[in-house]
């Protein structure tokens, strides 16, 4: 092992520790590991030691709860303010208690309506329905504004508050400026919460959003103006001494996320060091700061704001310095590419192919509206506001001139993705110099490759299929032939305006969808649009199928906004519409009166699907009365969409007996509020022998089309 990282044993040891100790990996995997370094460096006590530490570490979880939404009364640190999406307004906290438990997980809490300001409290209660997410993340929906309220307040002394002072005394000026002063308090403040939807998304367009997230940039500038004033007045020593209580005082000022943290303590531990009188290197610094962190919140490891923190640091140092010559800039460049790509294909499904040169472009304006609007909190001189402005039309032109250049894409397997990472760090523990970066661009390029190969094997359906997503509480039906695709409804929840793009928009793309030919919406309900928008924007759809009738409220403005900035052509289905997609065969009917009791069920999109002598029945949310009429034209199909998720007002005898399906599907979630599906329509399906898959339990279904129909769950989709 080489000398300019030393760290780097004990964290991959700790690493090691974490996955074995949480299941990820065997304990053979864990002597394996400890082996090897013991056989390869001296230090082969501190490793295993460090594997131990690991082990210990991840088998601290908190409580839990099952996927169940239960009602609870909530508590949480005010660390943030609301951040309003779209419909919902989100106030995001690092922990929590529910009913007295303590939880050391993130928490999302979702208001409908516009929440009182936050001044100076300390905490947020709320009454409202918790649910566990992915990644042991929570999520709570609160209906009403009685059921929220603050508690107590912090210090005055505390740094939080100098924060939220200043964050007072720009609000001001939010009316007239809320483009500049919302930069202002995610350059300045690290209040990203305030920018809006468009600054956002364009920034992810050109692979440059993290220069928006207050980071190691506005860290290191702040501490070395620091040093170098001290140092330029002779005193060397309270340099340092000053640099440690700026550690100190950052990350409760702008609050502890990864890369205050890995900036914090790579400046601490560097002034640490001039102190002792024993410099180190940057390698050992990013070592550092990485185990620190991990040893006080081992949960990191899985987060994408820690990886790619880390990643995109780690590059600069292991990859791009060894690499660089009179060209520097480019080696950078090339070296976060290759290092921090996989990772936003496996997290977001989004890749911006010169997403670091586009930084490197960018990071000297956004320097500059740091600066500017560091200046405006002193002085309050609007002339600043108007620069800033001005520097943000550039950005966004910049970040316009890469759109071409991004989009959403298949991720990496978890496996091509773990085995990159591991490869990575053993080079930077055994390898040094121009040789290290070379090994840790291969690594890292194995899940990149991962990912295409996914992309490629996946883009041409050779057989006609149909997958039944798991969107959760909600129905989402992809039907491909070939290369073409047709998307029946895109799932949805009240309390998510991302889910488009956080949910629907992975599953597609992980099956290789880059554009739709038809989405044809059964109606309008959240839990059957709230998705498609998204689809709509970022994938583009040759053509909408929607009935006219009953299409209003908040959803379906969303979907015609939509339809209306990608000009995208809309067909109203009256009474029958037929297209041929490849293979597949469209017949789409609607019931021909209006009724008065679940007038928006009744009203959805029945869609027949035929394929190589096969037929399945897509019925949306119809009920009782919707079978009824449509019975009598119904002809019988091997596959059954069970309307409205099982609900025991559909599936009546009439449907089902002119149906006559051998395989039923039910799309629901996981201990839904509603109770879908109904006990009584499992027994009538039972009763007629119909073989019947629910979302719920087996996840994904896919359908593919032979000279039989083949079906096969899959588990690898969120749930």
């Amino acid at each position: 092992m080489r000398n300019d990282a030393p760290a780097a044993l004990p964290l991959i040891a700790f690493v090691a520790g974490l996955l074995c100790g949480s299941g990820v990996a065997t304990a053979a995997g864990v002597a394996a590991i400890a082996a090897l370094i013991w056989r390869w460096t001296r230090e082969g006590s501190i490793a295993i030691a460090f594997v131990a530490l690991g082990m210990l570490m991840a088998q601290r979880g908190g409580p839990h709860v099952d996927s169940m939404e239960r009602f609870a009364t909530i508590e949480a640190p005010i660390e943030s303010d609301w951040s309003a999406r779209d419909h919902v307004h989100v106030l995001r906290c690092s922990r929590f208690t529910a009913n007295g438990i303590a939880f050391d997980a993130p928490l999302a809490i979702y208001a409908r309506f516009d929440p009182p300001p936050i001044a100076r409290q300390a905490r947020v209660r709320v009454e409202g329905f918790l649910r566990q997410a992915n990644g042991g993340r929570f999520t709570a929906s609160v209906k009403s504004p009685r059921l929220l309220s603050y508690r107590g307040s912090i210090s005055g002394s505390h740094p939080a508050t100098w924060n939220r002072v200043a964050e007072q005394r720009l609000r001001r000026y939010a009316p007239a400026y809320p483009d500049e002063i919302a930069m202002i308090d995610a350059l300045v403040l690290g209040r990203g919460e305030r920018l809006g939807d468009e600054t956002r998304q364009n920034f992810r367009r050109g692979g440059t959003y993290h220069l928006l997230v207050f980071s190691g940039l506005q860290i290191a500038l702040a501490a070395a103006a620091i040093a170098l004033a001290l140092r330029w007045a002779g005193a060397p020593r309270i340099s340092d001494w000053s640099l440690i209580a700026f550690a100190a005082l950052a990350p409760p000022f702008i609050g502890p996320t990864a890369s205050v943290s890995r900036a914090s303590v790579a400046i601490a531990a560097y002034a640490i060091s001039r102190v002792l009188k024993r410099p180190t290197s940057f390698e050992n610094l990013w070592c550092v700061a990485a185990l620190i962190r991990l040893i006080a919140v081992p949960g990191d490891l899985i987060d994408p704001a820690f990886q790619l923190t880390y990643a995109g640091a780690g590059a600069l140092i292991f990859a791009g310095r060894p690499l660089a010559s009179r060209m520097r800039w480019i080696s950078y460049a090339m070296a976060a590419e290759i290092v921090i790509t996989p990772l936003t294909l496996f997290h977001f499904h989004q890749f911006a192919l010169g997403g670091s040169i586009m930084t490197l472009a960018l990071t000297p304006i956004v320097l500059v509206m740091l600066m500017a609007g560091s200046l405006f909190l002193v002085t309050e001189w609007t002339v600043l506001l108007r620069i800033i402005a001005i520097l943000n039309s550039v950005c966004a032109w910049l970040n316009d001139l890469s759109a071409p250049f991004s989009g959403f894409f298949a991720a990496p397997r978890d496996r091509a993705l773990g085995a990159g990472l591991i490869a990575a760090l053993v080079a930077i523990a055994f390898t040094a110099g121009r040789r290290r970066a070379v090994a840790v661009a291969i690594a890292l390029l194995i899940p990149t490759t991962s990912a295409i190969a996914r992309h490629v094997s996946l883009r041409n359906a050779v057989q006609p299929q149909i997958t039944f997503l798991d969107v959760g509480q909600g129905d989402a039906i992809l039907l491909r032939s070939g290369r073409r695709s047709v998307l029946v409804d895109g799932g949805g929840r009240s309390d998510d305006p991302r889910f488009g793009e956080t949910v629907l928009l992975p599953l597609l793309v992980d099956r290789g969808v880059r554009h739709v030919d038809v989405i044809a919406l059964s109606h309008a309900h959240p839990d059957h649009c709230g998705g498609l928008p998204a689809v709509i924007r970022q994938l583009g759809a040759g053509e909408v199928w929607i009935n006219p009738r009953r299409f209003r409220d908040e959803c379906a403005r969303e979907m015609l906004g939509a339809i209306a900035a990608t000009d995208t052509p809309l067909r109203l289905i009256r009474s029958r519409t037929a297209a041929k997609i490849g293979e597949l065969r469209l017949d789409a009917t609607v019931a021909q009166r209006g009724y008065r009791r679940a007038a928006e069920n009744n009203a959805s999109v029945v869609l027949r699907v035929e394929s190589r002598g096969r037929s399945l029945l897509l019925t949306g949310d119809i009920e009782r009365e919707a079978e009824a009429e449509m019975a009598p034209g119904i002809r019988p199909a091997d596959v059954l969409k069970v309307p409205h998720h099982g609900s025991r007002s559909s599936s009546t005898p009439p449907l089902l007996d002119a149906a006559r399906p051998t395989i039923a599907v039910i799309s629901c979630g996981a201990h839904n509020w509603f109770g879908h599906p109904n006990p009584s329509v499992l027994e009538s399906l039972a009763f007629r022998r119909v073989r019947t898959w629910r979302t719920d339990l087996n996840g994904s279904i896919e359908l593919t089309i032979g000279r039989t129909i083949v079906l096969q769950p899959e588990f690898d989709t969120r749930r």
